[in-house]
């Protein structure tokens, strides 16, 4: 028993060690000149009920919900490189699912040529003190969110990377359920990486 235990943890360790490496090599890719990103027109709140769908597999912690004001063809497609968008969005969620209580929440929307995605959860919220340090590597904001609770501080900082070579941008606010509301915005027709 105590040498399963063993391998258990080590194994843990293994895969905990992956994921450290996959997330610095993103973030280095993301930030080193800007990737090769292939831009394709996406059905954006597909993308969004997808992870949603994922998420729901792989925990019954929190209730996901998923939701959009519009569902006209031009306004929920949109040219996207759909691998970074979906780990951008995937990110947020797990992160919003890690932090909840008992509720995620995802909503898409566009205005003014405007696509957003909003992720909310009704844990304790960010403070406004914290919400322009979030996205910064290496950033955590206090003991609850040590390594026990998962995460190296990077992925929100890949989160802004991947939205800014959409030519959008990330926020962080205050959820109406209570906990941190984080947003994804991005020009629809933008399909010009920023220089």
């Amino acid at each position: 028993a105590y040498l399963q235990k063993q391998l258990k943890d080590m194994d843990q360790d293994l895969q905990e060690l992956d994921e450290l490496v996959d997330e610095i090599l993103t973030y280095a890719r993301l930030e080193e000149g800007g990737p090769i990103l292939e831009f394709k027109e996406t059905n954006v709140l597909e993308l969004v009920e997808q992870v949603a769908d994922e998420t729901k597999r792989r925990t019954d912690k929190v209730v996901v919900s998923c939701n959009s004001l519009t569902s006209k063809e031009e306004e929920i497609f949109c040219n996207i490189e759909y691998r970074y968008m979906h780990r951008a969005v995937q990110n947020l969620v797990g992160n919003a699912c890690r932090y909840a209580r008992n509720k995620v929440h995802i909503e898409y929307s566009f205005s003014d040529d405007i696509c957003r995605i909003d992720i909310e959860d009704d844990g304790e919220g960010i403070p406004e003190k914290d919400w322009d340090r979030v996205f910064s590597p290496f950033t955590r904001l206090d003991d609850s969110r040590t390594r026990s609770s998962g995460g190296y501080g990077l992925g929100l900082s890949i989160v802004q990377r991947i939205i800014y070579w959409h030519g959008g941008r990330a926020l962080v606010g205050q959820s109406q359920l209570g906990g941190a509301k984080m947003s994804l915005l991005w020009p629809k027709n933008n399909q010009i990486n920023p220089s």
